[in-house]
């Protein structure tokens, strides 16, 4: 037998375009419907590859969700044959940690490493080791700034930072008074959504003014915290231009604790910001929320594997996401998981509840 059908898992929502075509557009929405994808199985080695997930934290949920749907992509694959052994690395954010993981998973002989780099810069000599020896290295989430890959699939978050702008701007009417909430100051990624908005605002919304703008971390806590101070300062806040993580959730609970009017507030697709807005949409409350797929650790996983086996692929893949809006949000939000899911999901119904469901936290 030359080829295998491999149920590929990646959800109908994501629509992962390349620079010159697209892959993995399939239809399905969870993962009781999936596409199936062709792997040729010719030259898979006895037993399968060995494959790992270099991943620099866990400090968040999303990042833990990612991790958990590629492991169970690659249960899959292993149950199918096609995977022999996989390893998954997490290094606290410790860059110089992560360069000993890339070094040891090199030692080990894996076939694959799926790759989100704690320094866009300081993992390009291990990236380099490992594609000497012929390891097939895809970059993924937070990114590596060479070339020297087999190929890379990231989030535009330049345009997720437009893309928020660009909706805060219209619901404003192009004018008034807002904040901009951001992620990590200096994150490759943080900076891009930062340098999107900015620039959309610059060019199309002169009349909007920025009070502040915030590095929270992509944390409820911290932007709890901004949101306040902000509040106590400033009575004609019109709009707050939230760039992800848990910090939209903080600024409707402060505004709500400080009696103040719910403003338009942009969002990442985080369960407890989307049951926050589905509770308060029929009172006007509304929001626009990028995707960053946790999906992606997936998503590399069948993309190393496409490389490897000789199928055709590109070397530069970007998702093309839609964001969530009032019309979607009922095919996004679940109002029976608890506020750490990320929408979409590939994870099956067990697992899903296992992690999120009413008896998670017992």
């Amino acid at each position: 037998m030359k080829k295998r059908v491999i149920s590929c898992l990646v959800t109908g929502c994501l629509a992962l375009s390349m620079m010159a075509t697209s892959v993995w557009a399939g239809d399905a929405e969870t993962a009781d419907t999936k596409e199936a994808k062709e792997f040729d199985m010719t030259n898979v080695p006895e037993g399968g590859y060995t494959v790992a997930l270099c991943n620099f934290s866990l400090g968040n949920t999303w990042r833990v969700q990612m991790e958990k749907t590629f492991e169970q992509q690659a249960e899959m694959y292993k149950e199918m044959g096609l995977i022999k052994e996989y390893y998954t690395t997490n290094s606290d954010g410790d860059t110089s940690q992560q360069v000993s993981d890339m070094q040891d998973l090199v030692t080990k002989g894996v076939d694959i490493i799926c790759l989100t780099a704690a320094s866009p810069t300081a993992l390009i000599p291990a990236v380099d080791d490992a594609m000497d020896a012929g390891v097939t290295v895809i970059s993924f989430d937070a990114g590596v700034d060479t070339d020297n890959v087999t190929a890379s699939l990231t989030v535009d978050n330049y345009d997720f930072g437009a893309k928020d702008a660009e909706w805060l701007g219209e619901q404003l009417d192009g004018k008034g008074k807002i904040v901009i909430l951001a992620g990590q100051a200096g994150s490759k990624n943080a900076e891009l959504r930062v340098q999107g908005a900015q620039e959309i605002l610059e060019e199309k919304y002169p009349d909007i003014e920025t009070i502040s703008l915030n590095y929270c971390d992509y944390d409820y806590a911290t932007a709890k915290t901004a949101i306040e101070s902000l509040l106590s300062a400033h009575d004609d806040i019109d709009g707050i231009l939230s760039l992800g993580g848990a910090m939209s959730r903080a600024c409707i609970d402060a505004l709500e604790a400080a009696d103040r009017e719910l403003v338009p507030i942009t969002g990442e697709a985080n369960n407890g910001f989307l049951k926050m807005w589905k509770e308060r949409q029929a009172d006007g409350f509304t929001s626009c929320c990028p995707i960053s797929p946790s999906t992606s650790g997936a998503d590399a996983l069948d993309l190393g594997l496409t490389a490897i086996t000789g199928g055709d692929f590109e070397k530069v893949n970007v998702y093309d996401i839609a964001p969530v809006t009032d019309e979607t949000l009922d095919d996004f939000v679940r109002v029976d998981l608890d506020d750490n899911y990320w929408a979409p999901t590939i994870l099956n119904e067990d697992t899903l509840q296992e992690m999120y469901g009413s008896g998670a936290a017992e």
